[in-house]
């Protein structure tokens, strides 16, 4: 439970220079009255509105300040805006923090009226950066257009600026930042950056819709739902009514986004895959872009966790999202379901078990054929029968000691340690290690070979120098080896080996806006997407990892820094013309997958279930009916400590 809630509700209907608006007073009392009793208890939340002519630049921002900086730690705040938002071409000074060319702006009241300015997203971010440092769980509403990213029809939207402010003109500390802040604060927003959010009539008035439908989703699931379970029935609600305003979520991956509406508790997630209603059809936030499939004779289907089996079939695959029937149930029209892959097209990834051991091969047989839904055979990895599977398999298991295995790649590489006890636990830990391989495995594999953005996406490993804060805009790339990675080395420096760093930049040099997600596979088979969790860059725009912040490279936290040693990633970007979820891709390192160990908090929320990327197959790409183009492209990356220095250093965490 939070001490304190410090609540800053801003509704902006009438402006000094701009059209007015009808529902944004309606948002901030409905608002403030939810507050009162949600957040009631011995010590009452504090709500500041500001309304109209109350909520001038200046007031907001001292509001910011003043009001949410007395939140301290284990103490609530929440920044609430419905009001207009706009656009504005990102200065020069400033583009590696927006992919898109543009920043976001919030409209005061007093807004580009005798040269009074916006609120640009930029500043919005320092502020709460301010309110976050104090230790305080920081939470934020943004009912107006193109929101998405400002942290980061009567339509909440004025026409954007056709000229970049001045860097002079926002706030001074602004002008001093080397690069975003990096805080922890979580932000749903009612639209994407390039979207309009629009208002509704409700109860015999007019409020917004994305905060109507978010209001009524945290009245229907009760406190305890998360932030991503809000948005998510919110967004039901939202595209009931319209199609092109698509509520946002950030962060995406694991984590803040899984706390109770207003802090609390990490509530991990049952699952990454969600099941709705749209206007007229049920579909799942999964598609092709994700690996999904279904061929002419496939049978996929998707069901929802618990003892009663109610499943439904994919019908239809799209890039971002798949269309999907119940079978033999109804649905609640108002709820979302977390689902789960419980019926897959044949595997892709070949097991070959070497069984110089015979019983402790046949326990590994075993356990990969009980080791599906039900008790029936892996969905993810199929043994290769015959003396030939040692060589024609994708996974190798090397069974040649009593109740000890090691799992090997096509290429005899060892993939993970040694795994033994196989006579205790009948194998299932061998099986749970080789279906976390299959998935990873599916995730390098996933290619679009017809794809009409061949050549028009590229990603860009740039170095980065000592002390280099910010990525540069022109500096050429790293280039791979000869061996297809690119190759980054520790240093010595003042007597201790020092990670190296580098910048990742992603283009668009098409002639349309695409959706990026980067993924990061590290050498211990964890996949996260942390570096970029989805974003769009703009035609002939450039996007970068961590907001332009250097990423650093490092060996296992169990390895030791010494001359020869070495590491391996793989950085996967997938962009498409569509946007999609990045969350059914994330897996935790390969030793969390055993059963019966524990699982870190993140490896468990990030996870879409045990057959989670079940789906993820060599074809994917080829789905008749298509509704956008998409690809992906994989760059290996190799860390590694010069062998031609005898210089050795304690082990370092990653």
């Amino acid at each position: 439970m939070t001490k304190r809630v410090f609540a800053l509700l801003v509704g902006i209907d009438r402006y000094r220079a701009v059209t007015p608006l009808w529902g944004c007073g309606n948002d901030v009392s409905v608002v403030a009255e939810f507050l009162r009793v949600r957040a009631g208890g011995d010590e009452p939340p504090a709500i500041l509105p500001l309304i109209n002519e109350d909520a001038t630049r200046e007031a907001v921002i001292g509001a910011v300040r003043d009001h949410l900086g007395q939140a301290g730690p284990g103490d609530t705040a929440l920044f609430w805006f419905s009001g207009h938002g706009s656009r504005a071409p990102v200065p020069d000074e400033l583009w590696h923090l927006e992919p898109t060319g543009e920043m976001q702006t919030l409209l005061c009241h007093d807004s580009r009226h005798d040269e009074v300015p916006d609120l640009y997203d930029k500043e919005l971010s320092l502020l709460l950066a301010e309110v976050a440092a104090t230790g305080c769980h920081l939470a934020v509403v943004l009912d107006s257009c193109h929101s998405f990213g400002a942290t980061r029809n009567t339509v909440r939207s004025v026409p954007a600026l056709k000229t970049a402010p001045s860097i002079e003109s926002l706030l001074p500390e602004l002008r001093r930042a080397a690069a975003r802040p990096w805080t922890e604060h979580v932000v749903l927003t009612a639209c994407r950056s390039f979207e309009t959010a629009g208002e509704t009539w409700a109860e015999g008035r007019s409020h917004g819709l994305f905060s109507w439908s978010l209001l009524n989703a945290m009245r229907r699931l009760g406190p305890s739902a998360t932030y991503r379970e809000l948005l998510a029935a919110a967004r039901c609600e939202v595209e009931r009514q319209v199609y092109q305003q698509v509520p946002q979520l950030e962060p995406v991956p694991p984590g803040i986004a899984d706390q109770p509406f207003l802090g609390g508790h990490i509530t991990p997630s049952a699952t990454g895959m969600r099941m709705r209603r749209t206007r007229c059809e049920w579909e799942i936030d999964v598609g092709s872009c994700h690996g999904l499939s279904v061929g002419f004779d496939d049978d996929v289907r998707v069901a929802v966790p618990g003892s009663e089996l109610r499943e439904a079939r994919v019908v239809q695959v799209h890039p971002e999202r798949s269309v999907v029937r119940p079978i033999g149930w109804e649905p609640d029209d108002d709820r979302q379901y977390p689902v789960v892959l419980s019926r897959v097209s044949t595997p892709t990834v070949t097991v070959g078990v070497d069984g110089g051991h015979r019983p402790t091969a046949e326990r590994v047989l075993a356990a990969l054929a009980s080791a599906g839904p039900g008790g029936g055979p892996s969905p993810h990895v199929r043994p290769v029968d015959g003396d030939d599977g040692g060589r024609t398999s994708e996974l190798l298991v090397d069974a040649h000691e009593p109740d000890r295995v090691r799992i090997r790649g096509a290429d005899g590489a060892l993939l993970c340690g040694d795994l033994t006890d196989v006579g205790r636990d009948g194998g299932r830990r061998v099986a749970a290690a080789l279906e976390h391989l299959a998935r990873t495995h599916a995730v390098k594999a996933l290619v679009n070979p017809v794809s009409s953005l061949a050549g028009a996406v590229s990603m860009e490993l740039v170095e980065a120098r000592p002390s280099e804060l910010t990525v540069p805009a022109h500096r050429p790339p790293l280039r791979p080896g000869g061996d297809g990675a690119v190759h980054v080395r520790y240093r010595w420096e003042q007597g201790r080996w020092v990670p190296p760093t580098i910048f990742v930049r992603l283009r668009n040099d098409s002639d349309r806006r695409l959706f990026y997600v980067l993924l990061d596979i590290t050498e211990r088979h964890r996949v996260h997407a942390g570096l970029f969790p989805g974003a769009h860059v703009a035609p002939g725009c450039v996007g970068a990892a961590l907001y332009g912040r250097p990423v650093e490279l490092r060996l296992p936290a169990d390895s030791r820094v010494e001359a020869g040693a070495t590491t391996r990633d793989w950085f996967i970007l997938l962009a498409a013309e569509e946007e999609f979820s990045s969350s059914p891709f994330e897996l935790p390192a390969v030793e969390y997958a055993w059963p019966g160990r524990t699982r870190a908090p993140l490896a468990v929320t990030g996870l879409l279930g045990r057959l989670g990327l079940a789906a993820v197959h060599r074809d994917a790409g080829a789905v008749e009916g298509s509704a956008c183009d998409w690809i992906t492209l994989a760059v290996p990356v190799v860390t590694e400590v010069p062998a031609d220095h005898a210089p050795q250093a304690p082990g370092m965490s990653r």
